[in-house]
């Protein structure tokens, strides 16, 4: 794990002090899980099966193999007149 220093009002750390017995933890894991819940352990990967799943929601549904060219451009060309 990396090493992390905070400046901060005393008053506030006395209250996360306080906070961190109440819950019987360290204020170090007090500190940890509350930017867990901000930030989780692994955003990418959740926002990636997210984009997935957008992805086979879309127009063309599921998809199992890749679009050609002409599948990929069918949308955008129109009659010439």
């Amino acid at each position: 794990m990396a090493t992390l220093t905070l400046t901060i009002d005393p008053e506030i750390l006395e209250a996360a002090k306080r906070e961190a017995e109440r819950r019987q933890i360290t204020l170090d894991q007090l500190v940890i899980d509350t930017l867990t819940t901000v930030v989780p352990k692994k955003p990418v990967a959740k926002n990636n099966q997210r984009l997935i799943e957008l992805m086979n929601e879309g127009v063309l549904g599921h998809i199992d193999r890749p679009l050609t060219r002409e599948e990929i451009y069918a949308e955008r060309t129109w009659p010439r007149s």
